[in-house]
């Protein structure tokens, strides 16, 4: 169950694993970010993602790093944790960041059922 604040922040703020590959195919600049864990990462990911753990934005330590130039997309297993993130990005002032309903478990069933899943 998430937040709050994490609900208001993917309010109008969510795409589709089918809108995520719409924009990954298109010449759209985007920043897409992993928030799971390093040990996740390595079982699946979705491809030209960067992985940025969920703990390093909430204390915004990553924010600094990430980019003014390019709309910024997050996903983590299932949509939670990156719905929790973008509260934080949002509020950082990333004001169009975007998150992936159902993570990287909907990327694998609805686009790429190839990759592993867990």
């Amino acid at each position: 169950m998430v937040s709050e604040a994490a609900a208001e922040a993917a309010a109008g703020s969510t795409i589709t694993a089918a809108e995520l590959k719409e924009l990954l195919d298109s010449d759209k600049p985007i920043d897409l970010i992993d928030v799971r864990e390093p040990a996740e990462w390595e079982i699946v990911r979705i491809p030209g993602a960067r992985l940025v753990p969920k703990d390093e934005i909430l204390r915004g330590d990553a924010l600094a790093s990430m980019p003014q130039d390019r709309q910024i997309v997050m996903y983590c297993k299932t949509g939670i944790r990156s719905a929790e993130t973008l509260a934080a990005v949002k509020n950082a002032g990333f004001k169009d960041a975007l998150h992936v309903q159902g993570g990287v478990t909907a990327w694998v069933n609805q686009i790429d059922p190839a990759l592993p899943s867990y």
